[in-house]
């Protein structure tokens, strides 16, 4: 059985200029190699098997239970292969991608039947089903905005006369704090009027908390068992560094916790609620009878207050190059 597990890797150099070479089990075996008089140079074929460990390398990293095949068959060696490890790195990887088109199943319910740690497979749920997401998405501008949006920060007016918060979901959804003469509070004890001056400057505090956000790049692993979360980018690239910071313990992926495309979603969010014209649309089509009259009245009676506002979103909207398409590069095969 052993002989069949045998893993074989060449050397590009020597296995202790490898910056990685504590997390390479082909490395640890030719070290030990070393370490044992043999000589070891680049471009040597090193095999060797992932064992379960003695008593003090039990709890190491594979690489650090890695041994040769003479080793592992020595008679008082107690040493024996890793089976779940080959279960993980050979055996799971082609199961899970032949059985993917299969309706129903998922990594983790065929992790559950090799007999693995479901914990460690869920992350790879999430990953395979994000790219096959990706692939059959449906364009952006064809989301409704209930969906597209629901995840957005809600705006919020604060009433400098009676100091109550409010949220603002548009003047379709919020109607009852319009008027003719632009947006009041609906506390009924107070009533003012919002100016458009306090408006904007409550937008702009908002967007800038948002982009603020945003630039400060925290990466969180995207393993929920893990937990790790960081604004250091490693060496390994988008590969999660664990809870030790050693490259081990973890299978998940780094990503931004609030992405480019939150903010950009962010920031139509906020144009959104001062589109009168988009306004009028939802209403013709939502509503009908004395509210689609009331709210095609008060559309015409706040076009320009809201086309102020909505003018100070559009200024973020223009600096985000996530709207813009590089048509040069896209068609530079035709320039050629």
């Amino acid at each position: 059985m052993c002989d069949k597990l045998i893993s074989l890797q060449k050397l590009s150099k020597r296995p202790d200029e490898y910056p990685n070479k504590e997390t390479m089990p082909p490395a640890q075996v030719a070290l030990r190699e070393i370490a044992r008089g043999k000589t070891i140079r680049p471009n040597d074929v090193i095999s060797y098997i992932v064992t379960n460990g003695d008593s003090e390398t039990a709890s190491l990293p594979p690489a650090k239970r890695s041994y040769t095949l003479q080793d592992v068959m020595k008679p008082d060696s107690g040493l024996k292969p890793d089976i779940e490890y080959y279960l993980i790195k050979q055996i799971f990887p082609p199961i899970e991608r032949l059985c993917a088109p299969v309706p129903g199943t998922d990594a983790v319910r065929l992790a559950e039947c090799l007999g693995l740690d479901v914990r460690k497979y869920q992350i790879n749920t999430s990953s395979t089903n994000n790219q096959q997401n990706t692939e059959i998405f449906p364009l952006e501008s064809q989301i409704p905005d209930s969906v597209r949006f629901q995840n957005a920060v809600r705006f919020t007016l604060r009433c400098r006369f009676c100091h109550e918060r409010s949220m603002f979901e548009g003047l379709v959804a919020s109607s009852h704090m319009c008027t003719p003469h632009g947006l009041v509070c609906p506390n009924k004890s107070c009533g003012k009027q919002f100016s458009v001056l306090s408006i904007i400057a409550q937008l702009e505090s908002q967007i800038r908390a948002q982009t603020s956000k945003y630039y400060e790049g925290w990466l969180v692993c995207d393993d929920p068992a893990c937990g790790n979360r960081t604004r250091q980018m490693s060496v390994y690239g988008h590969r999660c560094l664990g809870p030790r910071g050693r490259a081990e313990g973890c299978l998940g992926r780094m990503r931004y916790e609030y992405t480019e495309k939150q903010l950009y979603n962010q920031l139509l969010y906020y144009a959104g609620l001062w589109d009168v014209d988009k306004a009028k649309a939802v209403a013709e089509k939502e509503t009908s009878g004395e509210k689609k009259e009331s709210i095609m009245a008060l559309v015409e009676w706040n076009r320009t207050r809201f086309g102020t506002i909505k003018g100070v979103v559009d200024g973020y909207l223009k600096k985000c190059g996530r709207q813009w398409v590089d048509m040069d590069t896209l068609f530079s095969f035709m320039l050629a």
